[in-house]
């Protein structure tokens, strides 16, 4: 196109008046100007031999057909074709569905004619383009382009049903591109709507255009012969169509709807010894398989190595979904706190993503055709009522039910591949880790190289130094400065002593070999049947833990035709999920455990006797009393006190208790609280105690604060709770939270006297020169009041708060016996 510029020149220059050109001497021989333009602006009589080879058709009219034809029509079976993808009219039109974020999704269709030898051809249209709504409101992600799309090629059975989504195919775009898996180049013209499309497949060795495909537009070449992927070069080869927010009209002929310059057979037309038929399954009966396994115990690499050997299973799960986004051009979605394999978060940041559509799409379209899928959700396979709402969407009349139980120890070839995958990610760690290793070594020995190149050039330029001054010295010396001399000789002596220091010995470099070591599993390594889990791994924790409790093994009862046992046979399975649900108990918190009526009611009573206690002691020391009553030992025997708040002449057995006491105190009566309540309200024999890992979680749960470990210069719980071992313990065999009281303490004056001894026991060891015996304890800051409504707080050490003068109470202790305090 000529710019608009150069347009005004032209006119501006016509308006230009006219200047009469001399004219100019013609050479001898010379031809005329307007002969030399008319020559060039003619055509030459016969371009150059290679040229025109390059522009000729190579395909020649196809020979007269040889041997039977194919009777089977050509079409799309459902197992080869995406769920969205709807063949209609004998597989002569393909729509697909666009609702919600199916119109996201990439639709594929591989023909149930596939070609192993000659020159077939198929034809496509795009008949119908389609613009669906999508609501703009809260979108934040981007969504795939281009949002009309066609591809149109040639795939090996088996292979992905997105062309582009594997090596194992070939394909051009609508947009001119020629590709084979993620390659892409831009090789031909465009296409549009209602222009017929032509595919060419040339599999005849005695061609020159052997082993390429083609496409023509309107019957016409519009690239040149793409050669097919060494992959893919003597395998059969089965027309391909993969498409997004269009329908196409397909011809597989006879007879084509736009013939080319050459005479080709259709892929209807295959000659029986060139073609290889899929043939739909002769019951009309699809299958629906349900693997049932542990939560990261496999069931996930089980169902990948299943569907490995067996292409023809379509998986249904959410995983597969996000995979099929994937390969559609959308963006993996970030995932969030609660995401895990078996529920990965649908953040796409795109409304019709982001609000389970395509799930919901899915379970009302997977059941109008039959085909063999496997059902993959470990907690729902897991739970009865969960399996029961999966197989009634799937009529019996339509597809046979199988679950299949894989559970307990695998089998060898199983471990054997678990220990590959292990041992190959070992190595890719190895790999990197000694690339870099031999980089940094590379750049340090390129540094010590240029630091002796440095070193070399500073001696060379001390030695002329030195020749100079020889020389300056013999010069000065026939002049008889002998005085100067003398001084320069002795600065040559200073520098030759700095000179005389021994030099830097270079450092050994480590021998990395040539190759990166081969890495080798460890004997634990060995020793797993399973992947180590990965982040929530299959399901998150707090959905576990509400799930656990019901899970079972399927029956035939529920509505499945067969359940078979992978891995052990049903006894050992059932005794294998009895031990699992019993050892999940103990090591999975309980997230939804709220404290009862009963946790509830203690702490409140506690906390009034603590305030109490706290207030009797301050009202003692405003009175200047003295703490030890006149003729009594308070040492002779704690236990025996009848009343804490009065052990004789107004004394409380707690008179000498410091910040640090009131302290352990208040820890005595919650771990005790803490572990009786608890064993109350999960009322599961199998559960009566708390883990030590669990130990901060229910605290929390029941205290609404934290444990404080440093409080006392310790940093782990355990560490802690050595303080208060009269009271509570960690068992060693089950690491357990253990009282050592009976479950139901009536007198709480108990707690004040195991605190009294502690203390005293303590003192005593201080005085005798015991310091290991001294606590480090810091005092925290004081609490705020608490509010009129709520009822009293466990009292901080320098709480302070005017109490009732009294308070009688007996105790009727009875001491230690049998390894518990009886009260």
């Amino acid at each position: 196109q000529v710019p608009s510029w150069f347009k005004h020149f032209q006119v501006t220059s016509t308006m230009a008046p006219k200047v009469e050109k001399k004219a100019v001497p013609k050479k001898v021989g010379e031809q005329p100007m307007e002969d030399k333009k008319r020559k060039a602006e003619e055509a030459p009589a016969e371009e150059p031999a290679a040229k025109k080879a390059e522009e000729e058709e190579l395909e020649k009219n196809a020979a007269a057909p040889k041997g039977e034809q194919i009777k089977a029509t050509a079409g799309f079976n459902a197992v080869d074709t995406t769920l969205n993808a709807i063949p209609s009219l004998g597989g002569k039109v393909l729509m697909a569905v666009n609702d919600g974020g199916f119109q996201y999704l990439i639709a594929g269709a591989r023909a149930n004619i596939g070609i192993k030898s000659g020159r077939y051809m198929f034809e496509v249209k795009i008949i119908e383009a389609i613009n669906p709504s999508e609501f703009s409101s809260g979108q934040r992600g981007k969504v795939p382009q281009p949002r009309q799309l066609l591809r149109v090629g040639f795939s090996a059975a088996g292979s992905s049903l997105i062309l582009g989504d594997a090596e194992d195919g070939v394909f051009f775009d609508a947009d001119g591109n020629f590709g084979s898996g993620k390659l892409r180049s831009k090789v031909s013209q465009k296409f549009h709507r209602e222009q017929v499309v032509s595919v060419l497949l040339n599999l005849d060795s005695s061609s020159p255009n052997a082993n390429t495909v083609s496409i023509f537009r309107e019957g016409l070449r519009i690239a040149k012969p793409q050669k097919l992927p060494e992959n893919l070069v003597g395998k059969t080869l089965f027309p391909h169509i993969a498409y997004r927010n269009f329908t196409v009209s397909v011809n597989m002929g006879p007879n084509p709807a736009k013939p080319l310059p050459f005479t080709c057979r259709m892929v209807q037309t295959a000659s029986t010894a060139d073609a290889q038929i899929v043939a739909e399954s002769k019951d009309g009966k699809g299958e629906i398989l349900m693997p049932v396994g542990f939560p990261d115990e496999g069931t996930f690499e089980f169902v990948d190595s299943f569907l490995e050997k067996n292409p023809s299973y379509v998986e249904l799960s959410d995983r597969k979904l996000q995979e099929w986004a994937a390969s559609s051009g959308l963006p993996k979605p970030q995932q969030r706190g609660g995401a895990s394999n078996d529920k990965p978060s649908f953040s796409y940041g795109v409304p019709s993503m982001d609000d389970f559509s395509l799930k919901r799409v899915c379970n009302v379209l997977a059941p109008l055709t039959p085909r063999k899928y496997v059902i993959m959700e470990v907690k729902s396979n897991l739970i009865e009522s969960e399996r029961a709402v999966a197989i009634k969407r799937f009529s019996s009349a339509k597809f046979k039910k199988t679950a299949m139980v894989v559970m307990g120890e695998p089998k060898e070839d199983y471990k054997k591949m678990v220990h590959n995958k292990i041992l190959k990610a070992k190595q890719a760690k190895a790999d990197v880790d000694w690339k870099m290793k031999k980089a940094t070594q590379e750049k340090k020995k390129e540094f010590i190289a240029k630091k002796k190149e440095l070193a070399e050039k500073a001696k060379q330029a001390e030695e002329q130094r030195k020749k100079m001054a020889e020389e300056a010295k013999a010069a000065k010396a026939a002049e008889g400065k002998e005085e100067e001399t003398k001084e320069e000789e002795k600065k040559e002596e200073e520098k030759k002593e700095e000179e005389a220091k021994p030099e830097e010995k270079e450092e050994e470099m480590e021998d990395l070999g040539e190759a990166p070591p081969k890495a080798e599993l460890s004997e634990e390594e060995k020793k797993l049947w399973f992947s180590p889990k990965v982040g929530n791994g299959d399901i998150a924790a707090t959905l576990l833990s509400k799930a656990y409790g019901d899970f079972s093994l399927p029956e035939k009862k529920e509505g499945f035709d067969q359940v078979k046992y992978e891995w052990q046979p049903e006894a050992k399975s059932k005794d294998y999920l009895r031990k699992w649900i019993l050892e999940t108990k103990l090591t999975t918190r309980i997230e939804d455990l709220q404290p009862s009526q009963y946790f509830k009611e203690k702490l409140t009573a506690w906390n009034a006797k603590f305030q109490e206690w706290q207030n009797k002691q301050k009202a003692f020391k405003a009175s200047g009393a003295s703490k030890t009553p006149a003729g009594q030992d308070v040492a002779a025997d704690i236990f025996s006190v009848e009343d804490v708040c009065d052990i004789g002449g107004g004394v409380p057995l707690f008179a000498s208790f410091g910040p640090e006491d009131w302290t352990l105190i208040q820890l005595r009566y919650e771990m005790h609280l803490l572990q009786d309540a608890f064993k109350k309200d999960v009322n599961d024999p199998d559960r009566p105690h708390i883990i030590e890992n669990h130990l901060a979680f229910y605290y929390g749960k029941y205290y609404k604060k934290q444990m404080n470990p440093k409080a006392f210069g310790f940093t782990e719980v355990p560490e802690l709770l050595k303080l208060v071992k009269d009271t509570v313990i960690i068992s060693e065999d089950k690491q357990t939270l253990e009282s050592q009281l009976s479950e139901e303490v009536d007198n709480l004056d108990i707690f004040v006297k195991m605190t009294e001894e502690s203390r005293k026991e303590r003192q005593r060891r201080i005085d005798a020169g015991d310091e290991t015996a001294r606590l480090k304890y810091v005092t925290a800051a004081p609490a705020a009041p608490a509010a009129a409504n709520k009822p009293p707080q466990a009292a901080t050490p320098k709480a302070e708060a005017k109490g009732e003068k009294g308070g009688k109470g007996k105790g009727g202790g009875k001491g230690w016996k049998g390894g518990k305090w009886k009260w």
